[in-house]
């Protein structure tokens, strides 16, 4: 298994955009200024945020786009950030339209894109310019501010239609699972009761998507709240015989590697029936005790 640490590992592109729809965000925001003709100063960027424990994870998505933009640490966060128009046209932009984004953070590309198009022609400089850039950004994210929606009332708010595709690259799926996936452990209070389960989320719209990992993976199941969608799989052998072997091959990365490793400890464990003996499930407790979230409390 690589390195989680080392930063010359060049990701797989197709890793790269499943991470950017976990985790990445393209946003525009716009603020008062006088300096400006419009009296707007407008500053797009593309960012993906983590945990500091990611940073070096973040490191290595920088060297994949040739160095561009920053990381840095806030806090109890890292972050990669680009915000130069030429770096966002010449090396993000490019990179997403030959691995496209598959959930519905396309619509925020798609957008974004148009907004960057129209920065790069000056547009934003003029008035009529500037309102187009301020219809689209009504459809990016959560759409307008209570203050622009007073100053633009009446924007239509149009996201494209995004298909799934019939294919998906397996590495997309790493990478979409190393940003949103969960590698879950479940002990009960009495007996020698244990059991793992994976899952992963998404909002309702991206219900078709999610769907799809069941042929993919070829197990699991879909479970429907209000408006999310997540599947699922429980089934030890399926997680054993399927599940393993294919993060194996196709790499979770960044710290989930280390629940996916412990993850696997435990699965080991199981098929060898060791957690029905006290210390097999008390060795179970104290990997789940060392997983998830647990992981980043401050000692």
């Amino acid at each position: 298994m690589k390195n989680m640490n080392n930063i010359e590992y060049k990701l797989d592109p197709y890793w790269i955009t499943g991470f950017i729809d976990a985790e990445g965000c393209f946003t525009v925001p716009l603020s008062k200024s006088s300096k400006y003709k419009q009296g707007w100063k407008i500053y797009p960027f593309f960012k993906i945020k983590l945990h500091k424990r990611d940073i070096e994870l973040l490191k290595r998505i920088k060297s994949y786009f040739n160095e561009v933009g920053k990381v840095g640490i806030y806090d109890n966060y890292s972050y990669y950030h680009v915000s130069a128009k030429d770096e966002l046209i010449k090396v993000i932009i490019p990179h997403l339209d030959k691995y496209s984004l598959l959930t519905q953070k396309q619509n925020d590309f798609i957008l974004f894109k148009k907004i960057m198009n129209l920065i790069d022609k000056g547009e934003h400089l003029n008035k009529e310019g500037l309102n187009k850039i301020i219809t689209l950004k009504a459809s990016l994210n959560k759409g307008l501010s209570e203050k622009l929606k007073i100053l633009y009332p009446n924007i239509e708010v149009i996201r494209p239609n995004i298909i799934v595709p019939s294919n998906i690259d397996y590495n997309w799926l790493a990478g979409f699972f190393s940003g949103e996936g969960c590698f879950f452990i479940e002990t009960s209070s009495k007996g020698n009761s244990v059991s793992l389960r994976i899952f992963i989320g998404q909002h309702f719209r991206d219900k078709l998507l999610i769907n799809s990992f069941i042929n993919i993976l070829n197990c699991g199941s879909i479970s429907i709240y209000k408006d999310f969608t997540t599947y699922s799989v429980s089934k030890f052998k399926d997680i054993y015989n399927k599940i393993i072997p294919f993060f194996n091959e196709y790499k979770i990365e960044g710290t989930k590697l280390l629940d996916f490793q412990d993850f696997c400890e435990a699965a080991e464990i199981v098929n060898k029936k060791a957690h029905l003996t006290l210390d097999g499930l008390n060795n179970i407790k104290t990997i789940k005790l060392r997983m998830n979230s647990l992981r980043y409390k401050i000692k």
